[in-house]
């Protein structure tokens, strides 16, 4: 009885792994003997089934994941003691346990662990699916939104995507040991020794590294560029610097100067390089994805160096990229000012001068070529502070001094001070004549320095055109201030001259772009501070025409007319997402729309007639314009998101009813 009981085990043992076995086989040698009717009238199974029982050893060119997993020719049904004792299970369809472990209460297992492998895995590549047509509609709904696109998946199974993605991840940190926060010291001495001085000539030689890092050298020697990162291409390298020196550089004045090519920058001044691809990029309609990658390196770039010495043409790459990146100016343009003090960099007018002996100037400022170009670069941080402390209502960090004798900036930064921007309380009877004042020296300026512009080989009559928008700017920008705390109200008799000097100005602003065609096509190339300026304008004439139209006798029908003319411009003007022009044409026109819906005007019928201009659209050409129903950015959001106050908060909110 022993030895059959223990035969009958093993012959029940050896069922059960035929079954197990047969169970995971592609196909049983049973199921092959119920399907050989179909063998034979069709060979149904496909030839690379049919490959692949010929030489089961042979691997696949490029399995996926289920494909390299048996196939599951039938599903388990029955538990493991059933299937044990080879008796009927009757599983329900909601699952164990089954009749008969109910009724006996067993233990009702039911093993489906390769099967619910294969089926896991099968969900995964669904749920890729999935993610991926997700992905996809949600980089259509960005383009049409013009939205910033997402970030490409890393699961698309590209690897060469990857692997870039990992290289740009990788390069974000910091090649080799992170040493101590150096203190940033002066390169040139100064005439008179500083409390600092003392303490860095103690403390150099208590520091570790101090004997390792030789004097002028910096981390940044040596580091790759965007190049032989492969973010971009040489030829399309070249192509960035042609368009900048050819154009965009003689915006500045030519700060870059066409002597440094390709070689010189990769190997001297990435950074620059990095600064000059993304500012070029930015200025071409089919660069985009060219201009993503560019101001991801240089961000990249300049958060590394924060805490690192650099040089002047490190120095060049943020003043270059101040004057353009409306989003990261403001940063920009601090670091750029902390680290021209650390340089001594003003310390060039007295080097130039021969004011200074020869031992208290810099070896890099001894020639008069290279004292001029940093006087010119010194200048420009001057202007772009300037400029900034006007567009965010703050307090230059540049000191103000008559001898900078930049005289327009001079005027406005004493129109900040005096009439104080950063207050919403309205203007007192007593700052009456202090505007007028102001209004005569800007007069001054502009006939004193208008005659001395000429016309330039580049960008042709934009220096004399820009020195009229700079003009019209100041007066806009003194004349608002009577807007002030008035919430709606009339505006006091004192201060009308003030009030119609500032809708001039803003009038004229918009005639300059729509009948000066070469001041329209200048608007991608002049830098953010201009379109920033012209959005305000804008603006503030649409808050004119809402509640002081009548007390100003304004023109309704003529002033509406010229700003839809001035947006059917800004829509003609082809530019990536990222350009200052594209993100505040659609909140002007919504701006637009609204004031004429205020005003109780139908917009297929306002002011059709008498406008100023023959040409100009009539205003119910807004809806192809820009769609009032789009969600673009309004004109109060459109300037990023480091520029927290750029959109004249006080300037606009504080005369809104």
């Amino acid at each position: 009885m022993v030895k059959r009981k223990r035969q009958a085990s093993v012959t029940e043992t050896d069922d059960h792994r035929d079954e197990v076995v047969d169970s995971l086989t592609p196909a049983s040698a049973s199921s092959r003997q119920q399907q050989g009717t179909l063998e034979d009238r069709g060979q149904s199974e496909s030839p690379a089934r049919q490959a692949s029982e010929r030489s089961p050893q042979q691997p696949a060119a490029a399995p996926s994941l289920v494909n390299v997993l048996p196939s599951i020719t039938r599903k388990v049904t029955a538990c493991v003691a059933c299937r044990k004792n080879k008796t009927r299970c009757d599983m329900p369809e909601n699952g164990p346990p089954c009749v008969r472990c109910r009724r006996r209460s067993l233990s009702c297992v039911l093993n489906r662990s390769l099967q619910s492998l294969v089926e896991d895995t099968k969900n995964v590549e669904h749920l890729r699916t999935d993610v991926q047509n997700l992905h996809q509609t949600i980089d259509i709904i960005c383009q049409t939104l013009d939205l910033q696109p997402p970030r490409p998946l890393l699961i698309t199974g590209n690897e060469n995507e990857c692997t870039r993605e990992t290289n740009r991840l990788e390069g974000e940190c910091d090649a080799g040991p992170t040493e101590g926060c150096e203190v940033s010291p002066p390169e040139s001495p100064t005439a008179v020794q500083a409390p600092i001085d003392t303490f860095l000539d103690i403390a150099k030689h208590g520091t570790p590294n101090s004997t390792k890092i030789p004097s002028g050298v910096t981390r940044g020697n040596g580091r790759a560029d965007l190049i032989s990162k492969g973010i971009i291409t040489l030829e399309t390298a070249e192509q960035l610097l042609r368009r900048y020196y050819s154009r965009l550089d003689h915006f500045l004045y030519g700060i870059c100067g066409e002597n440094r090519d390709m070689d010189h920058l990769r190997k001297d001044a990435p950074t620059l390089l990095a600064a000059i691809c993304t500012v070029s990029a930015l200025h071409d309609p089919q660069d985009q994805e060219t201009y993503e990658a560019c101001n991801r390196e240089f961000r990249s770039q300049v958060a590394r160096s924060l805490f690192e010495k650099r040089d002047v043409e490190y120095l060049r790459a943020l003043c270059i990229a101040s004057f353009w990146l409306a989003d990261a100016s403001r940063i920009l343009s601090s670091d750029g000012i902390r680290r021209a003090a650390d340089m001594r960099l003003h310390r060039s007018f007295d080097s130039l001068l021969g004011i200074h002996p020869p031992e208290y100037s810099s070896p890099s400022s001894s020639s008069p070529i290279v004292a001029a170009d940093r006087i010119r670069l010194w200048y420009l941080l001057f202007v772009c502070d300037q400029h900034l402390s006007i567009l965010h209502n703050r307090d230059s960090l540049l000191r103000n001094d008559k001898d900078i004798a930049v005289s327009l900036l001079l005027i406005m930064g004493q129109v900040r001070d005096v009439l104080g921007s950063d207050k919403e309380m309205q203007l007192p009877s007593a700052l009456t004549h202090q505007i007028t004042n102001y209004s005569r020296q800007l007069d001054r300026w502009f006939t004193r320095f208008s005659a001395l512009f000429v016309t330039n080989a580049h960008i042709g009559d934009f220096p004399r055109r820009g020195l009229e928008l700079h003009y019209q700017f100041g007066k806009l920008y003194l004349g608002h201030q009577v807007f002030k705390g008035l919430r709606g109200n009339p505006i006091p008799v004192h201060f009308l001259s003030a009030a119609h000097m500032a809708h001039e100005a803003t009038v004229t602003i918009f005639e300059m772009i729509l009948n000066d065609p070469k001041m329209s096509e200048n608007l991608v190339g002049m830098p953010h501070y201009f379109h920033v300026m012209i959005a305000f304008a804008g603006h503030l004439l649409l808050e004119i025409c809402h509640n002081h139209h009548v007390q100003l006798n304004i023109d309704l029908s003529g002033e509406l007319h010229l700003i839809s003319a001035v947006l059917g411009v800004f829509r003609k003007i082809d530019c990536i997402t990222y350009h200052p022009l594209r993100r505040m044409a659609p909140g002007l026109n919504r701006k637009l729309s609204e004031t004429v819906t205020m005003l109780g005007l139908d917009i297929q019928h306002a002011g059709i007639t008498g406008g100023p201009d023959p040409s100009v659209q009539p205003l119910e050409s807004m809806h192809d314009i820009f769609p009032l129903g789009s969600s673009e950015p309004p004109v109060d959001d459109f300037l990023f998101t480091d520029m927290g106050e750029s959109t004249f908060p006080d300037l606009v909110s504080s005369f809104m009813p």
